[in-house]
């Protein structure tokens, strides 16, 4: 199968925190752990129930400069299964991100 993805998608394991309504209509926000990144969004596994289309909030730490984080909305453009975790894909609205590397994340 050829990726029809337009950004390069890289893998990293780092925490990110996720706000939002879940899938039963609770406001919940939460550290999740990032399974890959692009310029242009980003997944994540998380055990809650998170609906196609919903709209979350993700703010990413920044380590090297203080009140450098990355924070954006995003909506979410898939959610499968995986081992016990849901892998939610999410694509940020309006924003990307300026670089991303095992470094700067």
């Amino acid at each position: 199968m050829q990726e029809r993805r337009a950004q390069k998608r890289i893998p990293v394991s780092m925490l990110v925190m996720i706000q939002g309504v879940d899938a039963q209509g609770q406001t919940f926000a939460e550290l999740a752990r990032v399974n890959d990144v692009s310029r242009r969004g980003l997944s994540v596994l998380t055990q809650r129930e998170i609906v196609l289309d919903a709209s979350l909030t993700v703010a990413i730490p920044n380590r090297r400069t203080a009140g450098g984080n990355f924070s954006a909305n995003a909506t979410v453009i898939d959610v499968r299964k995986q081992g016990e975790f849901n892998r939610v894909s999410l694509r940020f609205i309006g924003a990307t991100l300026p670089l991303y590397s095992s470094e700067t994340l």
